[in-house]
């Protein structure tokens, strides 16, 4: 019988049993770690006199005058409030303990998913998921994908353009996935020629190649029991390719100079910003490694395709970089973030990032209350001439008008600070062109 409860408590999940009485007389380790409460506590007890409120509250079978006669499993969420006070959800399965076909009294596994539940609840209805930001239909999926994705060791591939996260998507899966004690190893294959790269992947021993003095560990190696992320993956070199399949196929590395094999206990996170299967076609990607490191697809939508978020963003980024210019936030006019949420943004998150350290440097000059369109990089305003000034249609298309009446030209003028070089781009047209305007309006 001892060697059965050494089992029991070598076991992973929190396990508790009770006769019909609720009189406890087993609990495991798991157990006391999960609920604060020792064996010598519990043991012999009745569960609701040693648990507040009962340890399956009121979803217990067992209360005063109710008869016992079967049941099939159970299976149920219960809160659970532990010797500490800290509330708790757990995942409940009670099974019936039998002598013969009399039911003697019950076992219940349970396991703690309190981070599982706090997770679930910042999907829903989220403006940011840890550290990405976003509350669009497109990003509530993003973030739902990533919360079932971390659950299972699996591959994972993330898809989108330069700039719209790739790597803060990967850094949250680790972090949401059984690994996130263990290290977050990224590497950029896009930035490592093919001389270098196996020997950051693999290390290399001492005397392996020339300035190699001594021997050094690759990233597979850091990496082991956590996640290794490898950012533009698509730009890896066909030869490097088949090394890398191999090393993903069986979790297995040799350092460079040596032909002792390593294993490795890790997830592989792979990014790029390449359309993979265009390039099986074009025989610059090998197709047995994409459907290695695509077991579970995540594509990260561009900015342009998620607007709503651009406010959210702005906020964010303002707020940030205010902290660090160690000055007051200012506000955003309506006509600055009006051009900001009308740009394409081919730069996507890391573009409006630079865009508002800029506008804010740029807003000094005007004591920094008030980001305004003037305070934006001079593409912007060349990019986004406001439509309801500078633009017509013709034919169901726009194009630049050649003449704005006074009161525009004087509103230009006063949404760019009164800089007028800023006013001409505003208004779509040349510097000369703008003050052969304005020396026709002064002496009219």
């Amino acid at each position: 019988m001892w060697e059965l409860e050494k089992v029991l408590d070598s076991l992973p999940v929190a396990v508790i049993a009770h006769d019909l009485n609720r009189k406890i007389f087993f609990f495991n380790r798991e157990a006391e770690n999960l609920t604060g409460y020792t064996k010598q506590e519990v043991i012999g007890n009745d569960c609701h006199k040693v648990f507040p409120g009962g340890f399956c509250g009121k979803k217990c079978s067992f209360k005063k005058n109710t008869t016992i006669l079967s049941f099939k499993d159970l299976e149920y969420n219960v809160k659970f409030i532990d010797k500490q006070g800290n509330l708790k959800f757990l995942e409940t399965r009670v099974v019936p303990i039998y002598n013969d076909k009399e039911i003697i009294g019950i076992c219940a596994v349970f396991q703690d998913i309190t981070y599982e539940i706090n997770t679930e609840r910042e999907v829903e209805g989220a403006t940011k998921f840890h550290d990405i930001i976003g509350s669009s239909e497109k990003m509530l999926r993003l973030y739902a994908q990533i919360r079932n994705v971390s659950k299972i060791s699996v591959p994972v591939l993330i898809l989108g353009e330069s700039g719209t996260g790739k790597e803060l998507v990967a850094q949250t899966i680790h972090k949401l996935s059984p690994r996130k004690n263990g290290p977050f190893v990224a590497v950029n294959c896009g930035a490592l020629p093919d001389s270098l790269i196996e020997s950051e992947l693999f290390g290399y021993v001492k005397g392996a190649f020339t300035g190699a003095t001594k021997t050094k560990k690759g990233r597979f190696e850091l990496a082991h029991g956590g996640t290794l992320f490898l950012d533009e993956i698509g730009d890896v070199s066909p030869a490097m390719q088949v090394k890398l399949l191999r090393a993903i196929q069986t979790y297995t590395i040799e350092r460079l100079g040596d032909d002792k094999r390593i294993r490795v206990d890790i997830r592989i996170v792979s990014a790029t910003n390449k359309d993979l299967k265009e390039e099986i076609k074009q025989g610059n990607f090998r197709e047995d490694l994409f459907y290695r490191i695509s077991v579970i697809p995540i594509k990260i939508p561009p900015l342009r395709q998620r607007i709503e978020d651009i406010p959210l963003l702005i906020d964010h980024f303002v707020e940030e970089f205010s902290s660090e210019f160690n000055m007051p936030k200012p506000q955003v006019s309506p006509s600055a973030m009006e051009l900001l949420k009308r740009h394409n943004w081919p730069g996507n998150i890391r573009e409006l990032q630079n865009v508002i350290q800029y506008a804010l440097v740029e807003s000094l000059e005007s004591n920094g209350h008030r980001i305004e369109p003037s305070h934006l990089p001079n593409y912007l305003l060349e990019k986004n001439v406001v439509h309801e000034i500078a633009l017509s249609k013709s034919n169901n298309t726009k194009r630049v008008r050649k003449q704005f009446d006074p009161k525009e030209i004087e509103m230009a003028i006063k949404r760019c600070g009164g800089n007028k070089v800023k006013a001409a781009r505003f208004l779509g047209v040349s510097r000369a062109t703008l003050y052969r305007w304005l020396s026709k309006i002064n002496t009219e």
